[in-house]
């Protein structure tokens, strides 16, 4: 093992040459300061020149960040926006094209193509993308697409990773850049990036892409909160999957590029966040240690190590990245002539680099040459010595940009404003050009839209569609057989407004038994009625009351039994902690909570885990779990209109980021004959504030509001089993309206808009509809589950008891009702 205080023996060091370095030694290494630290670039350098020799590299290329659109939520990230966010953007595929032109008639060799994970994408967007770029433009090699978007494009296709970077590769993408790796390490990342892919769907991607024959980068951030440990044991496992390329005769990486953090923008730096300490980026010292023992623990002349050591000038700065090449480094990167990414966390260096201004760097040193390559690291042109450098042959550069129809005749060494001639970040949110929100189909159907709302065809593709809704645009709704079990009434809220509960007892222990569930589930009646989803829905019992550990057993208990008797179950208690909503999930198809509302409302005063933090906790809770979510409002319960809409916003921020919410249920709350909401609590809200069948006229607006703000996956449920009221007479109403809720065969629940006997009853006026049963859950959220959840459902289909759905499809067959 290495010790601190090798100065002396780093010659030594140099003589032997190749030592692999462990955990330990790397970390030891990540301390070294002084003289120590001095030794260690010097020693870094001396192997970079033996094994790599003295050409100092760069490649000439565009980043095209097409969306800052993303459904995650990561603490370093200042790029990404919401949907419905003012400053979201999504370029059309005709600029995306546009861009790439300009930059191969500029000399570009390369597009970098990476952006935001934007919410209902079709999976065939990354292809398409590709496709349309490759054969515009086939001798640009497609850097593109981490490996957290080829899991999000993999996703939305429904298959597995291997067969979307086969797609990928056919559409023409040549590699991968290694980002979203940050530092794999799963407790820390979820530390800064809750949601972010796991280490091992990192290495998942980035295996299987060596494995068909695309190569990779490979990344590592540091400077925010790591400790030396974590980034020696980032190392350490990169090379473990370099050898096991090697091993295999695969390229694997190609580079290692560190990326220090870029505080001054980053949501993790500006916002406390609980049991994160976040550094204001990395000192001098840290980037030249980063540098080092990179090369040094990825010694290229040892099995697992990689060649290239490259530095980011754009998050450095050249004065820096010049010295890295002292220090280890060999490569330089690329020209970019955008960049969004680091510009937007607080990065000061700007988003070209000219590259007169790259072999500039170089020259300073003295004793290296520079080369201009491709992506891969073949040598395009090569500058032996600054009387070499004749620097870019401008006739050649205007012949070039003639064969384009939309670049400048002009040099990239020509141009002395590149937020003129390339946008940037900033003009681009602040524009009102491509702004995502307004281009989102209410189809569901596309987003690639031109400024004048045209859509523009991929070549020999026609009309792609990018954005779809589970449900194809027709006017279905669908509703769940469902049946309810209520084990306790008893809760230690009191809400004003409530007819269920009952007050908690000395005694308690009223909850229903075993032997009582069992007995309702095993009714044929249920099996009659088509019942396939026990809803398991009970009073709150207080966080810290003795018998919580046996309520939450009880539910477990239930939803056991549900199971094995072939229903589906879903739980609602409640708040729970991390540790029960991770036991419930095992046995639960789904999950839920209301949330309600955001606002903190006087009818809620007396029931502390109405709380809107307490329930919004709940939501980001079972996202980090990836449970499959309900969640929804209850309107009519003093809120404004206003506050009604922030609420869904929450959501829809919730539902992007963590991609787990299934549907919101808008229900409007119904005035019993024991109802509580008395005048002198309606005086302590908002004037506008509404109460009880108020809010039923304000329903459909409601529903409209909702379907524009929430993504298009999430479906919106109307709960008629509630109320029965003259709005839903109105032609229109349902717009939006994806289903009905379930269809309870519970005592409690009455006055539905389903007769006994399953059918359908007649609704009022012109809008026509066809209502299918829903079989849950949908197949998409298949990967979320958990045994014994999952292996029951396997058991079910391998019977023939449940059917898979495609909801890209038509919806399949069912129990259809028209509606006259």
């Amino acid at each position: 093992m290495w010790r601190v205080g090798w100065t002396a023996t780093a010659r030594e060091f140099h003589g032997q040459g190749n030592e692999e370095l462990g955990v330990a030694d790397a970390e030891v290494l990540f301390r070294t300061n002084g003289p120590d630290l001095s030794a260690l670039a010097r020693v870094a350098d001396e192997v970079r020149a033996r094994n790599v020799g003295q050409e100092v590299t760069y490649v000439r290329n565009r980043n095209i960040n097409f969306t800052n659109v993303c459904v995650k939520r990561c603490g370093f990230c200042a790029f990404s926006r919401t949907g419905i966010d003012q400053e979201g953007y999504f370029l059309p595929l005709e600029e995306i094209l546009r861009r790439a032109g300009e930059a191969q008639a500029l000399g570009a060799t390369e597009v970098c193509i990476q952006a935001g994970l934007p919410p209902d994408m079709d999976g065939s967007l990354y292809p398409t993308i590709a496709r349309a770029l490759k054969s515009e433009y086939p001798s640009l090699h497609i850097h593109a697409f981490s490996p957290e978007e080829v899991l999000w494009g993999a996703r939305r296709s429904h298959c597995s990773v291997e067969e979307y970077l086969l797609q990928l590769k056919e559409a023409g993408v040549g590699s991968l850049p290694g980002t979203s790796a940050e530092i794999l390490d799963d407790d820390l990342r979820h530390q800064v990036a809750k949601g972010r892919l796991s280490v091992a769907q990192w290495v998942q991607v980035i295996s299987t892409a060596h494995r068909l024959g695309l190569p990779t980068t490979a990344t590592m951030m540091f400077g925010f909160c790591e400790s030396p440990k974590h980034l020696a044991s980032h190392l350490v496992l990169l090379r473990s999957l370099q050898k096991r390329a090697q091993e295999a005769g695969q390229r694997g990486f190609t580079e290692f590029v560190p990326l220090g953090f870029v505080a001054s923008e980053a949501p993790m730096w500006k916002e406390t966040r609980a049991g994160v300490r976040v550094r204001p980026g990395p000192t001098g010292a840290e980037v030249l240690r980063a540098h080092a023992v990179a090369r040094l623990v990825l010694n290229p002349a040892l099995p697992g190590g990689i060649e290239n050591l490259q530095v980011s000038w754009v998050k450095e700065g050249f004065r820096m990245a010049q010295l890295m090449l002292h220090a280890g480094a060999n490569d330089l990167g690329g020209t970019l002539m955008n960049e969004s990414i680091s510009t937007a966390a607080g990065a000061q260096h700007g988003q070209l680099a000219k590259p007169s201004e790259l072999r500039r760097l170089v020259w300073e040193l003295g004793g290296r040459s520079v080369a201009e390559r491709y992506t891969t690291y073949e040598i395009a042109r090569r500058f032996e010595s600054p009387a070499s450098d004749s620097w870019e042959d401008l006739d050649e550069a205007e012949a070039r940009a003639e064969t384009s129809r939309d670049a400048p005749a002009e040099s990239l060494e020509k141009i002395s404003d590149s937020t003129a001639t390339f946008g940037s970040f900033h003009k681009m949110i602040s524009s009102s050009d491509y702004r995502f929100r307004d281009r989102r189909p209410s189809d569901g159907r596309t987003a690639f839209r031109q400024a004048g709302g045209s859509l523009p065809k991929a070549p020999g593709s026609g009309a792609q569609r990018f954005f779809a809704s589970p449900r194809a645009a027709g006017r279905v709704v669908t509703y769940s057989p469902s049946y309810t079990m209520i084990p306790s009434y008893e809760c230690f809220n009191t809400c004003t407004y409530c007819n269920f509960r009952s007050p908690v007892t000395k005694e308690g222990r009223d909850w229903m038994s075993d032997e009582v569930a069992r007995q309702r589930l095993d009714a044929p009646s249920l099996r009659a009625a088509g019942v396939d989803e026990i809803l398991v829905m009970a009073g709150e019992v207080h966080p810290k009351a003795p018998n919580r550990a046996a309520w939450v057993s009880r539910a477990e208990s239930i939803c056991s039994l549900a199971l094995e008797c072939g229903f589906l179950p879903h739980t609602n208690i409640g708040p729970l902690s991390r540790d029960e909503m991770a036991r419930l999930r095992a046995v639960n198809a789904s999950m839920g909570l209301m949330l309600e509302q955001a606002a903190s409302l006087s009818v809620h005063r007396f029931a502390p885990s109405k709380q809107p933090s307490v329930r919004l906790e709940q939501l980001r809770q079972a996202g980090e779990l990836r449970v499959p979510f309900t969640t929804g409002l209850l309107i009519g319960v003093g809120e404004d209109a206003s506050q009604r809409l922030h609420s869904l916003e929450l959501l829809a921020q919730l539902a992007e980021e963590f991609w787990h919410i299934q549907e919101v249920i808008l229900q409007p709350h119904s005035l019993g004959t024991s109802q509580r909401l008395q005048p002198e609590t309606q005086s302590q809200e908002s004037p506008k504030a509404l109460f009880g069948r108020e809010a039923l006229d304000a329903l459909p607006d409601l529903v409209t509001e909702a379907r524009k703000m929430l993504p298009q996956e999430v479906q919106i449920q109307v709960p008629p089993n509630l109320f029965l009221h003259g709005s839903f007479s109105k032609a229109g109403c349902f717009k939006g309206v994806l289903t009905l809720g379930s269809k309870k065969k519970k005592a409690e629940q009455t006055k539905m808009l389903f007769q006994e006997d399953g059918d359908v009853l007649i609704m009022a006026g012109d809008f026509q509809a066809e209502f299918q049963h829903g079989v849950p859950p949908r197949s998409e959220w298949d990967s979320l589950m958990q045994n014994p959840m999952f292996t029951a459902m396997e058991a079910w289909e391998k019977a023939g008891v449940m059917r898979e759905i495609d909801y890209h499809q038509n919806a399949p067959p069912g129990v259809k009702h028209e509606i006259p």
